[in-house]
């Protein structure tokens, strides 16, 4: 299995648990991923900086103990980790509130980034593009990673919160869509993104990426790779908590491509969406991001039960 490189932000999430507690969990879309990569037998390695307290502490511990690659994720005394305060409604749907700005992670620079090689990965999303240093360093390492012989997958997850002129989250989004080589969306990025409602069209307006994935929530995922399309519909599962469920979705979907030297045909695609959905799935199950992420064992059983 080739190597996976996520860059980006970890953060700590602080998620409710009775009147006025908050139950600390590790989280940070590109975290997440490196953990759900890992979970699934991958080889993930992380890139990102964290600011040297306790709670960035805590998610570097937590990211050895996973088994992520640690050795560039960076302790920075100037600067503090991301802390987000998360919100559930009754549906188990989720809304942030970032009480560190700017945090760690945005102060990540170019000459943080790794060697990268033929074959490998790298997932960034749209916090990484949000203020500089970090932009400079995420379109760097996009640009070398291509240069290496590797490939781009971009999650845009879109937090307007973090940007410091947010009239600049749509430019940078749509470039990065551009120069990646798979992109996962949700059908609200989608219709943002491309200015479209109905879906066919906004799939049409993308124009770059060899693999566009679009997120439905319970009615599955399109997907459409080269002229073809595939909707795919898995098991539906009562949620308890979303917040990791894109997280988990990129997991598996990159741990399936991670396994392959090309981009996947059209007759390979089915079993990838159902491993990648089926991460997803598995994630709204429990509370937590991270925390939520399923392993190999529980993700095959879960899709041997459907």
């Amino acid at each position: 299995m080739q190597r996976v490189w996520v860059l980006g932000d970890a953060v700590v999430d602080l998620l409710p648990e009775g009147e006025g507690r908050y139950l600390r969990c590790p989280g940070g879309a590109p975290a997440n991923v490196a953990v759900g990569v890992a979970r699934l037998g991958g080889d993930a390695a992380f890139i990102g900086r964290v600011g040297a307290d306790p709670f960035g502490r805590f998610l570097a511990t937590t990211l050895v103990q996973e088994g992520v690659d640690v050795s560039h994720l960076m302790l920075d005394s100037d600067g503090r980790t991301s802390t987000v305060l998360v919100d559930l409604d009754e549906q188990g749907e989720r809304s942030f509130t970032f009480m560190v700005r700017p945090s760690a992670d945005q102060r990540l620079t170019a000459a943080d980034l790794p060697a990268f090689g033929p074959g490998q990965w790298l997932l960034t999303c749209s916090i990484a593009l949000a203020n500089e240093p970090v932009r400079s360093a995420t379109w760097q390492a996009m640009a070398a990673m291509r240069a290496a012989g590797g490939r781009v997958c971009f999650d845009p997850n879109l937090r307007p919160e973090v940007w410091g002129e947010p009239g600049e989250m749509h430019p940078q989004v749509a470039r990065a869509v551009r120069e990646a080589d798979v992109v996962k969306l949700s059908g609200e990025e989608l219709a943002w993104l491309s200015g479209e409602t109905d879906l066919e069209a906004g799939l049409a307006a993308l124009q770059g990426p060899s693999l566009v994935l679009i997120t439905l929530g319970k009615e599955g995922v399109v997907a459409r790779l080269g002229q073809e399309r595939l909707h795919w519909r898995g098991p539906v599962v009562t949620p308890v908590d979303t917040t990791g469920a894109g997280d988990a979705f990129v997991a598996g979907l990159l741990a399936a491509l991670a396994e392959r030297t090309t981009l996947p045909g059209p007759d390979e695609l089915p079993a990838i969406l159902a491993q990648a959905h089926g991460c997803g799935a598995l994630a709204t199950t429990a509370k937590g991001a991270m925390t939520a992420l399923p392993d190999r064992a529980a993700l095959a059983t879960f899709l041997g039960s459907r």
